[in-house]
């Protein structure tokens, strides 16, 4: 045999080994994960069972007469509670970041594999190539033997064979390395939407251990009244309720903080996404809008007709025929209805109303095709309200369901961390938060920062002082 043959023939071996241990791989620490594994799912079975007994010890103290040992009490069982809960996501947590390390592992074996049968691959291609060119003339004139040709052609078949199931090995490793990158996006989404509720369950140990404290200087004099203390809760309650939420573009400039959350979570109720967020999503736009409400005001210059884009401007949209169509069929003036001024950094203006929808957005929620004309069978927030009424920007409770709907639309009933964050993402800029063609991430975490302060002010109004 000669020294051509021998070496592809090695070549092609050794080939086939790599098959067979590829195909009996398995997981080096399979089994030490697992043991990890089912620890921490005892040691979170564990902590529902005191969750659960923690629960039922607070009911039965909420039941007892109004005192300061018992309003402790209520409070450091809360705090219990809450700190049971902050523990077992973290352990959540420290199970998901263990998973999220094992996949990228996998990911790592797997596209190592895949190189290096790719390169395997390569070089029997490369010796198959040099077998199959040599012509029969050229053996003739060789000094190979008839048995040597017959040696070839059997190397040349088993190359063949191998190939085959090269073929086939690495499209297996492509659609493992696709599903294990699935599962990693997947679990690091779980591991964000649990991080989140974890600082949400640190905050409101925050506000817990400040009671707390309140209480326990109480109890140790013994002189201060305690209706004093309940007084204070009252004021508190008082205080946020009528805090103003600043927002302009409404008839009176701003609404009350009780009243908007009232509007956010009627709206909340008939598309599921959370009041909290809705809030959230209108303060963002209150603060970044500086000029939201201040253009087309009686006796304003700039008006509809010059902020709006209209059918003659260079625009994907006709701003000026759908403002005039929702103008006349709400019979409304379209001179002096407050509209967003453009912003300094350039742009059009003409948002409407408290949740600052431009025309054409609005039109899509409300049933007002592209000329202005309405249909009351497309009205979604009428229809999701049962109002029986046009849907009008400038009505607080269908801006903000149209807000709901919105939010809906993009995803954020789901009601994760993750889903949320993605919705407001597209919500400010049409595209999602790790989209690389914008820089939009930072409207996401703010909107998600707004949302847990708004949710302890929530909780104190359900608290119902």
């Amino acid at each position: 045999m000669n020294t051509h043959t021998f070496s592809l023939q090695r070549i092609t071996v050794v080939f086939l080994i790599g098959l067979s241990l590829l195909a009996f791989a398995v997981p080096v620490f399979a089994q030490t994960t697992d043991q990890a594994r089912a620890k921490l799912e005892g040691e979170l079975q564990e902590l529902e069972k005191e969750i659960k007994a923690q629960e039922l010890q607070l009911t039965q103290q909420k039941q007892q007469t109004g005192s300061i040992k018992r309003d402790l009490d209520i409070i450091r069982g809360e705090i219990s509670q809450k700190r049971l809960e902050i523990e077992k996501k973290q352990k959540v947590i420290n199970n998901l970041s263990s998973t999220i390390r094992e996949k990228d592992s996998t990911i790592r074996d797997l596209t190592n594999e895949l190189d290096r049968e790719k390169s395997s691959l390569a070089r029997v291609l490369r010796n198959m190539n040099m077998l199959s060119s040599r012509s029969f003339v050229e053996f003739l004139w060789s000094d190979e033997s008839l048995s040597t040709m017959f040696a070839d052609l059997d190397t040349y078949e088993t190359i063949q064979n191998s190939l085959q199931e090269s073929f086939g090995t690495i499209e297996i490793l492509k659609v493992q390395t696709r599903s294990e990158k699935e599962e990693l996006e997947d679990k690091k989404d779980q591991e964000a939407n649990v991080k989140y509720a974890l600082e949400v369950d640190k905050k409101q140990v925050e506000v817990k251990e400040s009671e707390k404290n309140v209480l326990h200087q109480v109890s140790v004099t013994q002189e201060k009244n305690y209706e004093q203390v309940l007084a204070d809760k009252k004021q508190q309650y008082d205080e946020i309720k009528t805090a103003l939420f600043s927002l302009r573009g409404t008839s009176g400039g701003a609404l009350q903080f009780g009243e908007a959350y009232n509007l956010a979570k009627q709206a909340g109720s008939k598309t599921g996404v959370d009041p909290a967020f809705i809030l959230a999503i209108l303060k963002q736009e209150t603060n970044f809008g500086a000029n939201m409400g201040t253009c087309n005001r009686p006796g304003d210059t700039r008006t509809w007709r010059t902020i709006m884009p209209g059918p003659n401007d260079n625009s994907w949209r006709d701003d000026q025929t759908i403002f005039q169509g929702i103008a006349k069929t709400l019979g409304l003036n379209p001179d002096g209805q407050p509209l967003s001024c453009p912003l300094g950094s350039g742009g059009w203006g003409g948002a409407m109303g408290i949740s600052q929808f431009i025309p054409a957005t609005w039109a899509s929620y409300a049933g007002f095709d592209k000329q202005g004309n309405y249909n009351a069978s497309n009205d979604r927030i009428r229809r999701v309200l049962g109002s029986g009424i046009i849907s009008n920007p400038w009505n607080n409770l269908h801006g903000v369901t149209a807000t709901s709907l919105y939010m809906q639309d993009l995803g954020a009933a789901v009601g994760t961390y993750t889903a949320e964050r993605e919705a407001a993402c597209k919500y400010y800029s049409g595209r999602g938060c790790s989209d690389p063609r914008v820089k939009n991430a930072f409207y996401g975490n703010s909107v998600m920062q707004h949302k847990i302060g708004i949710q302890a002010n929530i909780d104190i109004l359900e608290a119902g002082y």
